[in-house]
């Protein structure tokens, strides 16, 4: 049988594809896309109700996924995850981190406690991922992709307020280009998408739903609008993203990031 040009570029029949998330982020967008394109999906969460529903979305739609209980902010419990993985389907191939929560306030306002938590959400649940991804696909011995969904604001100050998860983020960044660097010969490959136009992919602390309910945070306001050229993103359009790196498309592509800002960047 004669293999489309659209599955040779972005199929990934019979790969073990590896979501995790903490809570509603991109994993609901991106999970049911890489099935679609063929993947049997793990998605890895803490909240069972989460997981389990875009389990269940896939599944209806005639896709293959299984869900594992996981809190990526514990070592212990990442170590579980890729080894039920290992057990259940073999090593995984492709493993995208989809953890995000941001607590905007002013620096000097900013407790340790606050600082701890974003770092932990943001950046180590990020080690932890890739630590663990990188050590299964290494033994395994037929590479991988790593992709990990973060935010522009890695790369550029955008929000009032955001040092914490910016960051982090960018923590993120240099924990990419360093690993990228590190397995490129073991055909490990590892990229970021970073959204930046596109609501609601992100949590917001209770800390700062407050801060947004008192009118105690500040931004860019309308600015933004203004400078936002395509609009407001669209879900998909991370999705879209991930599965390009993540399938035959992304073969030539290591250590790089995807932003997606609707031309915020360049207004």
């Amino acid at each position: 049988m004669t293999t489309s040009l659209l599955e040779r570029l972005f199929g990934i029949s019979g790969k073990v594809a590896v979501v995790t998330d903490k809570g509603c982020n991109s994993s609901i967008d991106i999970a049911p896309v890489l099935a679609e394109a063929g993947a049997r999906v793990v998605v890895a969460d803490h909240s069972a109700a989460h997981r389990q529903s875009v389990v269940d979305k896939i599944l209806s739609a005639g896709g293959e996924a299984i869900a594992i209980e996981t809190d990526v902010e514990h070592e212990a419990s990442v170590i579980a995850l890729f080894n039920q993985i290992s057990a259940a389907w073999g090593s995984p191939d492709i493993v995208v981190n989809c953890a995000a929560m941001t607590n905007n306030g002013p620096l000097t306002e900013f407790s340790e406690a606050a600082w701890d938590e974003v770092m932990a959400i943001d950046l180590k649940s990020v080690f932890f991922c890739m630590r663990e991804a990188i050590k299964h696909m290494l033994a395994a011995g037929r590479g991988g992709r790593i992709v990990n969904v973060t935010t522009m604001g890695a790369t550029h100050a955008v929000l009032n307020g955001n040092g914490a998860y910016a960051a982090a983020r960018a923590g993120v960044a240099g924990l990419v280009r360093s690993a990228a660097l590190d397995y490129a010969r073991d055909q490990i490959l590892v990229n970021s998408v970073l959204p930046g136009a596109v609501p609601g992919k992100v949590q917001f602390h209770p800390d700062m739903q407050a801060r947004l309910q008192t009118g105690k945070l500040t931004g860019p306001g309308t600015d933004a609008e203004r400078r936002l050229l395509l609009g407001w993103g669209d879900p998909a359009d991370i999705a879209a993203a991930v599965l390009y790196l993540a399938g035959p498309s992304g073969r030539y592509m290591t250590g790089q990031s995807i932003t997606l800002d609707g031309g915020f960047l360049i207004s």
